[in-house]
């Protein structure tokens, strides 16, 4: 990447609107939601930068992801692949490394991968992550899939509508409710009070990053609450076509060893049934370990195309299923319906 391009090339620039809380919890409501957190994100057009070289003085999170990894347990942190496309200075990879990357994620598929249709196949991967005792503690997700739209066409694209519609300035988040299946079984977001910010004695004026309250129910079993950081590790502001990668991670800062039902702590409650089987959230414990990146690429040779690569650990408790892998054999087909949607909305 020349330096003119490096010049205009913003690093983690990111606007603190609804719509990127809105954002965030899509992205962390497994895979499926996380494929429409690529789109209600990426339209957000940043503000201009007073100093374009401006750069924040916490570190990067596709930096740690990439290097030091995602913590998941006390013991346990997963360190994430870097994009196959682009790097994370946002400069894209020479060409012929890039058509073979791009190759082996086609995979058997070949030339049918990158078809301008519906029902192009597409790539999921999933790998369970062991303690040292080999115990499943967690999940590694990798999906690429191909839309027949330039990056800035999807910034453009009409689909975000319905998802800047949902954006309700009075939505709020009942700490308290755990009877409303209602209420606890939907994706919800909000952005923090100053009396929640000054509890945690948490700084939340960094410009380069969002930070958002989020509800996330998983597989109609458990509750995931807590704050997630959300940041545009890459982005560009002057080159609408540019590579995009889109960086999210619960946040550390509002861990709590003990969580109350009334507080933002990070935290999983299990959806439990009463006697006459009405749903109800049973005590929170304590939750960490999930975060992960979306890069948006050129499809080498094709650039009227682009590439979605989304890549994300999650940490899964051993209390969440009794031990069974349902995440791994609901997710293909959680994946495969979402992205065709996505590629509907494109249209």
């Amino acid at each position: 990447m020349n330096k003119t391009f490096k010049s205009r090339m913003v690093v983690n620039r990111i606007s603190r609107s609804r719509s990127d809380l809105h954002a965030i919890a899509s992205v962390l409501t497994l895979v499926s939601l996380a494929i429409t957190f690529v789109l209600p994100l990426a339209a957000q057009q940043p503000d201009p930068a007073p100093n374009s070289d401006a750069s924040s003085d916490r570190p990067d999170l596709l930096q740690t992801m990439v290097t030091e990894g995602v913590q998941l347990t006390a013991d346990k942190r997963f360190v994430l692949p870097r994009p196959d496309l682009v790097s994370i200075d946002g400069s894209l990879v020479p060409p012929a490394q890039a058509d073979k990357a791009y190759a082996e994620i086609a995979g058997r598929h070949g030339d049918r991968f990158s078809k301008d249709t519906v029902v192009a196949p597409i790539s999921v991967n999933t790998d369970s992550i062991k303690s040292e005792a080999g115990e499943r503690i967690g999940h590694f997700i990798d999906v690429a899939f191909v839309v027949h739209q330039t990056i800035e066409e999807i910034r453009q694209s009409e689909a975000l509508e319905d998802f800047k519609r949902q954006d309700d300035p009075t939505q709020t988040i009942e700490l308290s409710d755990d009877q409303n299946a209602d209420d606890f079984e939907k994706n919800r977001t909000r952005a923090l009070t100053d009396e929640e910010l000054k509890s945690f004695e948490v700084d939340a004026t960094d410009e380069f990053e969002t930070l958002g309250y989020l509800q996330l129910p998983i597989l109609n079993q458990v509750v995931v609450r807590g704050v997630a950081r959300t940041r545009r590790s890459v982005w560009s502001e002057e080159q609408a076509d540019a590579p995009v990668i889109l960086t999210w991670l619960i946040d550390s800062r509002f861990r709590s060893d003990s969580p109350t039902e009334d507080s933002i702590a990070n935290q999983w409650r299990p959806i439990e049934r009463s006697a006459t089987g009405e749903k109800y959230l049973g005590s929170p414990r304590p939750y960490a370990g999930l975060g992960g990146y979306v890069a948006i690429t050129p499809v080498p040779g094709t650039p009227e195309a682009s590439l979605v690569q989304i890549r994300f650990v999650l940490h899964e408790p051993q209390d969440w299923f009794s031990g069974r892998n349902l995440l791994r054999s609901k997710l293909p087909i959680l994946v495969q319906d979402r992205v065709r949607n996505l590629r509907r909305e494109l249209k």
